[in-house]
């Protein structure tokens, strides 16, 4: 007996020896984002054994999107909960106001650059018989999140808002995980650094269009169009969801015209119609662009819940070049 308690006694400290010397297995952690690029910009910082997941599913319009029990099920059983904070993802906010030490926002993050809300029809020479309709949109769209319409709600669109977030989510990441806390700074170091490199390429991609005039289905390219200096004119609708008002699609004819507008964006989310009603007659291109990052090139949807940041922006200039180079 007492040797048997002695082996007991070694196998203890073999194991009390083993947790100190960090053999402790690595703490899996549960986190929820609202939105694909938000799950695209944090990826690279978790283990294999972490769980993302995205409650806004693929190829699903976040305007009019309604939580169900199994999400507050995920948000409940979620160490971290990530969002825009902003209309786009309105449906999260009352909900996550439930578990704030778990909670990052982009919106509320000091770094991010936030760009007032430009309305729809063509920007800088809106018509009195439009901003009817742009104020209607406007209600529509931020679905009684009033106190957010001073500024566009798409903060992710911007490269250097994205890296705040994968800043703030690597710090939530290193305080829920002490003893990788070393291991997830390098990842961040190096996720940093690619998307630098990234950014760096489609810059000069894109600097031979900055003079190009397009227009887009809907104004969520704002802080793209800034970040690489495009040369965006106006929107056919604030909100994707509602069909703009005669005297709006005549303003955008007349635009295309006088603009010599080469170049309008549809988006694979909404039907083509939106963008033929504008352009029906007129000689111009019709490109791509997916603010949700579930699209591949050609408007069909990836198998995936997300698509890493930098494939995305990476389309994205892949995008804007090939609609933008003149025929």
């Amino acid at each position: 007996m007492a040797k048997w308690m002695k082996i007991q006694r070694d196998v203890a400290m073999v194991i009390l020896l083993w947790l100190l010397a960090g053999g402790m297995p690595a703490q899996a952690v549960n986190i929820s984002v609202s939105i694909p690029p938000l799950a695209g910009m944090i990826a690279p910082l978790l283990d294999e054994d972490d769980h993302l997941s995205v409650i806004l599913e693929p190829g699903v319009s976040p305007h009019g999107f309604q939580l169900k029990p199994s999400h507050l099920f995920r948000l409940q059983s979620s160490d971290l909960i990530v969002s825009v904070g902003t209309p786009v993802d309105s449906w999260l906010h009352k909900a996550v106001q439930r578990y704030p030490e778990t909670n990052v926002t982009m919106a509320g993050l000091k770094n991010v650059e936030k760009l007032p809300v430009r309305e729809g029809g063509v920007w800088g020479h809106e018509h009195d018989e439009d901003k009817d309709a742009n104020h209607a949109e406007e209600h529509e769209h931020a679905e009684h999140d009033h106190a957010m319409l001073h500024f566009d709600g798409h903060l992710w669109m911007s490269p250097d808002n994205a890296r705040a977030l994968i800043l703030a989510v690597s710090e939530k990441l290193q305080q829920l995980k002490t003893q990788q806390a070393g291991s997830i700074a390098a990842r961040t170091q190096a996720w940093l650094a690619h998307l630098q490199q990234i950014d760096a390429q489609v810059q000069q991609q894109l600097q031979p269009y900055r003079q190009q005039p397009y227009l887009v289905l809907h104004d969520a390219y704002q802080y793209f169009e800034k970040h690489y200096q495009l040369n965006g004119v106006g929107s056919i609708s604030l909100n994707p969801e509602i069909t703009p008002s005669l005297k709006r699609v005549q303003n955008l004819r007349r635009a295309i015209t006088e603009r010599n507008v080469q170049c309008i964006f549809k988006e694979p989310q909404f039907p083509q119609n939106r963008v033929n009603s504008v352009v029906s007659g007129l000689s111009i291109k019709i490109g791509n662009l997916d603010p949700m990052g579930v699209y591949d090139a050609a408007g069909k949807r990836v198998e995936v819940d997300y698509r890493p940041y930098d494939a995305w922006l990476l389309q994205l200039g892949t995008a804007f070049e090939s609609c933008l180079t003149p025929n």
